[in-house]
């Protein structure tokens, strides 16, 4: 018996359906509230025009646009429009960059650029380790004040390999030394080291691979400065002046730097571990928190999460879609700029939320 041209019809409208609900399947990431259409070609930038080795932090300025700051020697910052234009880029340089921070002081915007010292070629993975610098710029991209290293202070430290910034309450700056010492460093806008602390202690304070920080300043209890311990798998709370308060374990999961929008809190994982607790490569995803009660939501990119008796069980990763998340940007309606370390070069891409 032959295939009437309506049942024929039907079959293909069928057929279409189910292949378009497998296609949207595939770009979406992520559980429950927190799901995400991906989009991996945000970034409408030209490569020989504005090129980066690892697309490092992000950041948004008071007009709504998208900062990346890269460590190509080429360029140390990229902006971008928030549908993926390519605006400009800051060429000031600085070298090494990998993370920023952007807040307005008696109505001028500034930028600061944090140089990692580990200072990339042009071409090819050759990183070079040299001493790390905090530098304050504006926004137009003009320098205000590279701040002392630790050494030119006549501290010794160590080698001073600063991973982020964090602007405070009280208008200075908190610089954490991830790949250094593991200390956390607060200078005055001037450039004046006014405290230090954190470091690898020996309770639970310790800090190992302190690889950003960031400040949530609507905790009840009073601002919180969170520090991530990533080669604990692990992010740490403080008070404003060090005292330890709090511990956020992420079994599995090497994530960095906090992100705070609304009642969720946001973070990029640049590794995973498989069943046996061996780190993978190529192995991120991104975390999706409840900000009261620290509980992980969504981890778009990675397994599902699951509590048991009330503990986090171990994460990993489930799609092969990301290399290494290393940093994030969530705007005011919830969609996601993710940047990637050693990621074949790919300029940042954005996560769209379900509604």
């Amino acid at each position: 018996m032959g295939i009437s041209m309506i049942s024929l019809t039907r079959f293909l409208a069928l057929l279409a359906c189910l292949q378009s609900f497998a296609q949207d399947n595939r770009n979406t990431l992520g559980h429950g509230p927190a799901r995400y259409s991906l989009d991996l070609q945000w970034a409408k930038a030209d490569p020989a025009v504005a090129p980066v080795v690892n697309s490092h932090a992000l950041a948004e300025d008071k007009a709504g646009r998208i900062y990346l700051v890269t460590d190509h020697p080429k360029n140390d910052f990229i902006v971008f429009e928030k549908d993926g234009r390519y605006v400009r880029s800051i060429s000031a340089g600085l070298g090494g960059g990998h993370g920023l921070e952007i807040f307005e002081k008696d109505g001028v915007e500034y930028l600061v650029h944090v140089d990692s010292g580990w200072h990339m070629a042009a071409e090819g993975w050759n990183p070079s380790a040299v001493e790390g610098r905090i530098t304050l710029l504006t926004t137009e991209g003009k320098v205000v004040r590279k701040f002392p290293t630790p050494k030119e202070l006549g501290l010794s430290d160590g080698k001073f390999m600063p991973c982020d910034v964090a602007w405070t309450p009280a208008g200075t700056l908190l610089v954490a030394d991830g790949y250094g010492t593991n200390l956390i460093y607060e200078f005055s806008l001037e450039g004046k080291l006014l405290k230090k602390w954190g470091g690898p202690t020996k309770d639970a304070a310790s800090l190992s691979n302190a690889h950003g920080i960031s400040i949530d300043a609507a905790d009840p209890r009073g601002p919180r400065v969170w520090v991530p311990s990533r080669s604990q798998n692990q992010i740490k709370a403080f008070t404003l002046d060090g005292k330890h308060v709090d511990t956020l374990d992420l079994p599995g999961a090497f994530a960095g730097q906090l992100f705070f929008r609304g009642d969720k809190i946001y973070t990029a994982v640049c590794w995973s571990k498989d069943a046996s607790g061996k780190r993978l490569a190529q192995s991120g995803f991104l975390l999706v928190m409840d900000r009261a009660t620290k509980k992980v939501l969504s981890a778009p990119g990675g397994n599902e999460p699951k509590y048991l008796d009330g503990k986090l069980q171990p994460l990993s990763q489930a799609q092969p879609v990301f290399k290494h998340g290393h940093d994030l940007f969530v705007d005011s309606v919830g969609d996601i700029y993710l940047g990637e370390w050693n990621a074949d070069r790919r300029y940042p891409s954005k996560l769209t939320l379900v509604k």
